[in-house]
């Protein structure tokens, strides 16, 4: 094992997990962006552009 304690345990695990939630969370955006995008254009396509 590593010998760390308890609390070095959670404090490298807590950055461990914040850590994945920083990239899952540009991942999300990304591919939330790309998806808005592509829907956009099938909107305006379907229904034209809208009012302003």
């Amino acid at each position: 094992m590593l010998n760390l304690s308890v609390s070095e345990m959670l404090l490298y695990g807590g950055i461990a997990v914040m850590a994945f939630v920083v990239v899952m969370a540009v991942i999300c955006c990304i591919v939330f962006s790309i998806s808005g995008k592509r829907l956009k254009k099938k909107l305006e396509k379907e229904y034209g552009k809208p009012y302003k």
